[in-house]
């Protein structure tokens, strides 16, 4: 688990800092003011996937039904934020989407290989 901490929370930092230089500096016009809360939703996300980790293995289930179950929540959560995102905010929908979806992408494609390296292990 502290591989995938550590790799996810350096990944989360990376895109964090290249968003914010990509959209303030090269395109401000299209920096959406609520940008912040993507790595947010994501720093939360990780303490989601601690806290089922840690009940998954209190219960003593399956490795795979704990990364099925994180995978689930994290999409219904992330449709939530958007949702909510794009009725509330209404302006600047399509930078902030496509930044998500980067992050989301980055981000599950790191979960997934480490689960995979996690099961081959044991």
């Amino acid at each position: 688990m502290k591989p995938l901490l550590q790799t996810y929370l350096i990944l989360l930092s990376v895109l964090t800092i290249a968003a914010v230089l990509v959209l303030r500096m090269i395109w401000p016009e299209h920096y959406p003011s609520l940008l912040f809360l993507i790595p947010l939703f994501y720093a939360a996300m990780l303490g989601v996937m601690v806290w089922l980790k840690r009940s998954n293995e209190r219960k003593g289930r399956d490795r795979s039904i704990f990364f099925l179950t994180y995978r689930v929540v994290k999409i219904l959560l992330s449709i939530v934020l958007l949702v909510v995102y794009f009725t509330a905010v209404g302006t600047q929908l399509l930078p902030f989407a496509v930044v998500f979806m980067i992050y989301y992408l980055c981000l599950s494609a790191v979960e997934t290989v480490l689960f995979i390296k996690g099961e081959k292990k044991s």
